[in-house]
């Protein structure tokens, strides 16, 4: 094939999985040997120029961006059964959108996208995160069966359901521990702010009185290397999202060797089973439904995911206190689970992500020639 460049355009420099995610894919497609320039590229060399844009599509003029490039590629994620609105259009002028899994592939069908749709996973680097890093210290994880859980403070990752379905199935005689990292999206989201927050919600389920379970939590930002030993110090991850483009974290910890429990939908099902995970059941809900509840302790985003006809997914409360109670009970099992999950991050990394998308781009070229 005739030789090409890409042009990336995307959140490199964010600490986000987005921004994860693009820092490992223009990685990855310069060790398959593509020629990749990030932001800002000028005409040259008679190359085919192929724009590859990670941002919301709703952000670039399709029209101007033609007058540049030869080719267009929306790279894309979503987290419910639609997409917004304002984004089908932008997609609809692409040459072709590359999606991270099933879930957005259907998401992006049932929202009126007729542009071709590749999936393109997402990966994990399974040798940094392994069962060897050194576990953080946590004084209070001392002789306790430990969950770990980590996510952006935000309604969809569903720290209410988390913290309800931990305090209501265990308490202070049993030797378990909740440890949570998670972060705030503006400054007075800090580590206090969400715990006052988590600490209003305990009293408004009349909890705060029952002698629960611990649970600490570790708010701002964190070195990758701590984050590691997180993962490291748990026995099993726990997070009941309402809904995953991917579920970085997920991968993460799965190629730490500990099993994961999570609501049984969303584009983390592409790789999570019942061989390596403890499934939560769930019913599909509009978004809007839990936002107005009064129990809604986190940031909510709702210009994103408060669209009619919009669905995500509500895991059962007693679903998901079974799951953590089964783990608890079971740490063989835990561990066999956690073995499964290595064997299966190991396969994803992201030089297979790379090399999928390398041969993607080349498709989109061949076929519209």
């Amino acid at each position: 094939m005739r030789r090409y460049h890409v042009v990336w355009r995307g959140p490199i420099k964010r600490a986000s999985g987005l921004g994860i995610a693009s820092r490992e894919y223009v990685r990855a497609l310069r060790r398959s040997g593509v020629r990749v320039t990030v932001g800002a590229s000028r005409r040259g060399n008679g190359r085919p120029r192929i724009l590859i844009y990670h941002y919301s599509p709703n952000t670039l003029n399709v029209q101007q961006a033609r007058k540049q490039f030869d080719y267009i590629i929306m790279n894309t994620v979503w987290e419910t059964t639609r997409i917004p609105r304002r984004w089908r259009a932008p997609l609809n002028k692409a040459d072709a959108v590359f999606v991270p899994s099933k879930q957005n592939m259907r998401a992006l069908r049932s929202s009126g996208v007729k542009r071709p749709i590749y999936i393109v996973p997402h990966g994990v680097n399974a040798r940094f995160f392994n069962p060897r890093s050194k576990k953080l210290p946590v004084r209070e994880a001392k002789g306790r069966f430990v969950f770990v859980s980590v996510f952006g403070f935000q309604h969809r990752k569903n720290p209410e359901a988390l913290l309800r379905a931990y305090w209501e199935e265990f308490n202070s005689s049993d030797k378990v521990l909740l440890l949570i990292k998670t972060n705030g999206y503006a400054r007075y989201e800090n580590a206090k702010w969400i715990r006052s927050r988590i600490l209003a919600y305990k009293r408004r389920l009349g909890l705060h009185r029952k002698k629960t379970a611990p649970v600490v939590i570790m708010g701002g930002k964190l070195s990758s290397w701590k984050l590691r030993g997180i993962y490291t110090r748990g026995n099993a991850f726990v997070l009941p999202t309402r809904g995953e483009g991917v579920g970085l974290p997920f991968l993460e910890a799965l190629a730490s060797g500990i099993p994961v429990i999570a609501t049984g939908w969303g584009g983390h099902m592409d790789f999570l089973t019942w061989r390596n995970a403890f499934l939560v059941p769930y019913k599909l809900r509009p978004p809007v439904s839990s936002m107005r509840l009064a129990s809604s302790i986190s940031r909510q985003f709702r210009g994103l995911f408060a669209e009619q006809g919009q669905l995500w997914a509500e895991a059962s409360i007693a679903g998901l206190r079974r799951r953590m109670r089964a783990a608890y009970r079971n740490p063989k099992l835990c561990r066999q689970k956690g073995r499964q999950g290595r064997v299966v991050a190991v396969r994803m990394s992201w030089s297979r992500a790379g090399g999928m998308m390398k041969r993607t781009i080349e498709r989109v070229v061949r076929k519209r020639r």
